[in-house]
């Protein structure tokens, strides 16, 4: 989230998918990326963003509100982030933002990332499998 996440920038970006069958929504009061993280027990009143939800087969988002993930990563404070148990710690623990204490680890840098997510993937089909 950047200060030009403004409707015209939103509206103005989904050219770049308009030959793809991608939903794409402007979320200006920015209540998806709050109900992220009352869902992840954080303080509500601010927005996640640059985050990566891994649900279980069968869960499902309500009225209600959305499910806590199964796995959790994001990108914080130059770092990647991992919820309790998504990943092993590796790094210095000390770039852990102080909001995510107790309740993430430090699991590498933003130029892992891509490897991070395929772990995740890669980790959770082959449970699926079993």
């Amino acid at each position: 989230m950047l200060d030009s996440d403004e409707r015209d920038s939103a509206v103005a970006m989904t050219s770049l998918f308009a030959d793809r069958p991608i939903p794409q929504f402007w979320d200006g009061e920015r209540l998806l990326g709050k109900e992220v993280s009352r869902s992840l027990g954080v303080d509500a009143q601010h927005a996640s963003w640059d985050i990566y939800l891994f649900y279980p087969p069968g869960a499902e988002w309500t009225d209600a509100g959305l499910p806590a993930p199964a796995k959790v990563i994001a990108q914080a404070m130059g770092v990647v982030i991992g919820g309790n148990g998504t990943l092993p710690p590796k790094g210095d623990q000390a770039d852990l933002p102080k909001w995510a204490a107790g309740r993430a680890v430090v699991v590498g840098q933003q130029s892992e990332l891509g490897d991070l997510l395929t772990a995740i993937v890669v980790a959770s089909a082959a449970r699926q499998r079993q």
